[in-house]
């Protein structure tokens, strides 16, 4: 295995180390042919699996983002020191007298043991030290300080890593998109937060560094078209194919929808409605000033609209009542749009009709608008007290019966609401009831999606946890969950093996129980 890049490297060195001594000793046994001892099988299972497992954190160390490995300092290095730890109790039930190996190997295994049974939790200070200059670059932007960002100071910080030419700079980036792909499907959205910050930070540097480049790279630029725009999509890209970055979501909204919106809020607020072309002239000549001009107008009329009740009212009201399925999916792409803002999660889901009518054109909606609506009340559940308030308006049978309609096409979307409404009474409780939620979840483990199995495992958990009994029941006597669990621990995203892990260890709880068994 190839060595591993400076993050993490005591680690990653000293979990090689480990696996290298361990396959050493499982091909020494392979040759001897000679039989292994019934009670050494469950042994070797738990150290087969942990091998696979540690192989997968060092590929993701080496294969995953720099930047994103050194925020997850903490984090990935306590998984390494609970693998560690893990080898050493199952070669504590490994009889090595018993096994055909030489005297040498056996003197290293015991030597592994030890040092398992003394390791400890180690992060490595230069590392510690690169991402805490990286934390306070960070945090210097979240404050929008982006004409102060020190381009010097982050690259010094990428070149610490490893990080150094524009074609390293395009990697990371492409490595944080896949990131931010990953978060948020899952519903990270801290996390997806953070990797939007970094994607910037590194965007922004690379400009300032290597302009020339860029500068010779933006002189084909030019605009799309609607029609250009849906084609591409189509064609399965989910990046932005100027600037490369990952697109939030991939419903086109009309413009004229909120546009709409916005001018007659002007209209009853007494304010005028600026005239595009004049717009333009007055904007600094600077393509990358006009353009970051068109974000910060775009965020202000979010605002703008937030900021008018009457005109949220009206969005509602058409949401509701509109006389075209095209204008009530308009609504909640609008509705989706400005749930974006924090505390608009706050305004729009304490409104008495909006949660209601969201799930009305869940039922109701042609694909596009069920997808619109799924996402919408999906940013709305991030507000706790949104989601009992969602779970009130009859939301959940309609997303269990969306996860197996081919023709709405919204599983991922509607798997993602339902991982964040089990994370309050009323949603766990709704959720239970339903009969074939755990079947549909057994089947979504072996055929869904990445995003789609880890959110079903989200799910069994939450069913599992607090009284769950039962559930854990039908999970033991599904012959095919616990493999699909099994694979997704030794092969699935760390977030999918983490929850994969806890799920089996509740369900081995839960068969070493007397009173739970079968």
């Amino acid at each position: 295995m190839e060595k591993s890049h400076f993050v993490h490297a005591r680690n990653v060195s000293s979990m090689i180390w480990r696996i290298k001594l361990l396959s050493s000793m499982l091909e020494e046994i392979q040759l001897t042919c000679c039989p292994i001892p019934p009670s050494s099988i469950m042994s070797f299972n738990e150290i087969l699996s942990l091998i696979v497992k540690s192989k997968h954190m060092i590929q993701e160390c080496k294969d995953g983002s720099y930047l994103w490995s050194l925020i997850q300092l903490e984090f990935i290095s306590n998984q390494f020191y609970l693998l560690a730890k893990d080898m050493g109790n199952s070669l504590d039930t490994l009889p090595l007298s018993s096994l055909s190996i030489t005297r040498d190997t056996q003197e290293q295994v015991e030597l592994l043991q030890k040092q398992a049974k003394m390791v400890k939790l180690f992060i490595d200070p230069r590392d510690l030290q690169q991402r805490d200059r990286l934390l306070h670059v960070m945090a210097n932007n979240s404050l929008q300080n982006k004409d102060f960002v020190d381009a010097r100071k982050v690259e010094e910080i990428l070149s610490n890593i490893g990080l150094k030419t524009a074609s390293d700079y395009d990697m990371e980036i492409s490595k944080l998109e896949a990131e931010a792909r990953n978060q948020a499907s899952t519903g990270g959205l801290k996390e997806a937060s953070d990797i939007k910050n970094l994607l910037f930070l590194v965007s922004y540097s690379k400009s300032m560094i290597f302009k020339d480049v860029e500068n010779e790279r933006n002189e084909g630029d030019h605009s799309y078209d609607r029609v250009s725009i849906a084609r591409w999509i189509n064609s399965g890209h989910h990046t932005c194919p100027k600037s490369g970055q990952r697109l939030i979501h991939t419903a086109l909204v009309p413009n004229y929808a909120l546009k709409s919106l916005i001018q007659q809020w002007c209209y009853e607020n007494k304010l005028p409605v600026n005239d595009p072309t004049m717009s333009v002239l007055k904007v600094n000549s600077s393509k990358k000033n006009f353009n970051a001009n068109s974000l910060d107008a775009i965020k202000i009329n979010k605002i703008l609209i937030m900021a008018a009740g009457k005109a949220i009212e009206n969005i509602i009201e058409v949401l509701e009542s509109g006389k075209t399925m095209e204008a009530r999916q308009n609504a909640a792409a609008a509705i989706f749009s400005l749930t974006m803002i924090d505390y608009s999660k706050v305004t729009i889901g304490g409104h008495p009709r909006a949660t209601k009518a969201l799930v009305n054109l869940l039922k109701e909606g042609t694909a596009v608008g069920k997808r619109d609506a799924a996402s919408a009340l999906f940013n709305l559940a991030v507000y706790q007290n949104n989601k009992a308030r969602i779970v009130s308006a009859g939301a959940v049978s309609l997303l269990i019966e969306l996860l197996m309609d081919d023709k709405a096409g919204i599983t991922d979307d509607a798997l993602a609401v339902l991982a964040s409404l089990v994370g309050c009474s009323q949603g766990l409780q709704e959720i239970r009831n339903s009969r074939a939620l755990v079947s549909i979840l057994i089947e979504l483990l072996r055929y869904g999606s990445a995003t789609g199995k880890e959110n079903s495992i989200t799910l069994l958990l939450g069913l599992c946890k607090e009284e769950g009994e039962l559930v854990a029941r039908r999970l033991l006597v599904n012959p095919s969950s616990i493999p699909s669990l099994q694979s997704l621990a030794a092969h699935g995203s760390l977030r999918a093996r983490r929850k994969a892990d806890a799920l089996l260890r509740l369900l081995n709880r839960c068969c070493s129980q007397p009173h739970h068994s079968l």
